[in-house]
């Protein structure tokens, strides 16, 4: 559960990135750097966890997945 909710923040934070950057004219909408921007030691844990987070839900995904579980 931990690693899909690292993993949804990741997904949000680089759509509100990539936002930013269409509408804004690069606005910076980085929702970790806002909230742990005063360390950047913080923020690349951050980013390391959510990296993490997608590589390992990417290897277990066949085990909890229920589409990919069914038998054909």
């Amino acid at each position: 559960m931990i690693g899909f909710l690292l993993l949804a923040v990741g997904g949000i934070n680089w759509g509100l990135v990539g936002l930013g950057w269409l509408v804004g004219g690069g606005a910076d909408w980085n929702v970790v750097h806002m909230i742990v921007g005063a360390s950047m030691q913080l923020e690349a844990i951050v980013y390391v966890l959510v990296g993490l987070s997608a590589g390992w839900l990417l290897v277990t995904h066949k085990n909890d997945c229920k589409m990919c579980s069914a038998k054909m």
